[in-house]
């Protein structure tokens, strides 16, 4: 794949009271002032795979989550990953009151596994929120996966819905998961898992709330000082002793995402080909989607999709992939609106 890597966007950061003030920011009118297009919503979360059935196994036997496995003859799959001669072979679960998950198999061609630490820029997760936490560690663990956070048991933490009982592991391609008890509301789809978000590790959070906030118009809002919490730091694996920084918003329809910056501890920017197995990544709708990946042109972001160009999908879709400051994959996705025959009357 041809990396064409530009540090532009992720040095070219506000400083002082500007990053402040940026990170202080959140106003969605604020931010449709300064993009060029915007996000319409999230269209799934993405996760490449080393065998999709193992995987798939896995998210059945623990978690009851039930997917089927399709070729995805696409032609346009090789120019989209800029990867010639990819095949794609996919599954798309639904996660219950979250994002679809996309669990893709490139075949054709080598991969290269990877696996973050979670305090890397570019690391990613889904975060389940659980009925009965100890039920689905106990399968987890016959399930053979890794249990990331200190001890192997989970912890009571500050959470994004306050203190509740966590734990932190990987799935077969080293994917982490973060696992929440938390008692599900009245009309809660059935199930271990009942509502899922996502959850990030940013390499800097002006950069990250520049890009996202100032070029997609995803506000992004937190505090600007860090903090430490022993036990936050205990479910992510890393010393006692690491600091940390939040940044959250919604990504549209409704899906919850949290972008969290570590230091004081050694961090590597993660960053994966979209065919790589333990690759991350998100699907996003947007609007002119010319105009947001000019701007993306300009700042010097990464370009993956080849030569740097949109790709057509077929059926008026266009869509590339680019790279985030932190090292994600983001697939923007431009989709015509329906014909007004096929909108429904007012």
């Amino acid at each position: 794949m041809n990396e064409l890597r530009s540090r532009t966007a992720s040095t070219s950061i506000l400083s002082g009271l500007a990053a402040a003030a940026l990170l202080a920011l959140g106003s969605t009118s604020v931010a449709q002032a300064q993009a060029a297009g915007q996000m319409k919503s999230l269209s799934h979360n993405i996760h490449a795979v080393n065998d999709l059935d193992t995987t798939l196994a896995f998210y059945r036997e623990v978690f009851g989550l039930d997917g089927r496995a399709n070729d995805f003859a696409n032609p346009a799959v090789p120019l989209l990953t800029n990867a010639p001669g990819v095949t794609l072979r996919m599954s798309m679960l639904s996660l219950p009151g979250g994002p679809r998950y996309e669990l893709t198999h490139f075949k054709g061609l080598e991969r290269q596994p990877g696996m973050a630490k979670y305090t890397d820029p570019g690391a990613a997760s889904v975060v389940f929120y659980v009925r009965d936490l100890d039920a689905l560690v106990a399968k987890a663990k016959n399930a053979k996966a890794t249990i990331v956070t200190t001890g192997g048991a989970p912890l009571h933490v500050m959470t994004a819905i306050g203190h509740a009982r966590s734990i932190v592991l990987r799935d077969p391609d080293g994917y982490f998961l973060q696992l929440v008890e938390e008692a599900a509301p009245a009309g809660a789809p059935a199930g271990a898992i009942h509502r899922a978000t996502l959850a990030f590790t940013m390499e800097d959070a002006a950069a990250t709330q520049k890009f996202y906030t100032g070029m997609m118009a995803v506000p992004l809002t937190g505090p600007t000082e860090f903090k430490k919490d022993a036990d936050v730091a205990k479910l992510f694996g890393a010393p006692e002793t690491v600091e940390f920084r939040k940044l959250s918003g919604m990504l549209p329809p409704g899906t919850a995402v949290e972008f969290t910056e570590f230091r004081g501890v050694p961090r590597t920017k993660f960053h994966l080909r979209v065919r790589d197995p333990g690759a991350a990544a998100m699907a996003i709708n947007v609007d002119n989607l010319e105009g947001m990946v000019a701007q993306m042109k300009a700042a010097g972001v990464n370009l993956i999709s080849a030569n740097g160009e949109l790709v057509d999908f077929g059926n008026g879709v266009r869509n590339i992939f680019v790279e985030d400051p932190n090292g994600l994959n983001l697939e923007l996705i431009y989709r015509p609106a329906p014909p007004a025959s096929a909108q429904p009357a007012r």
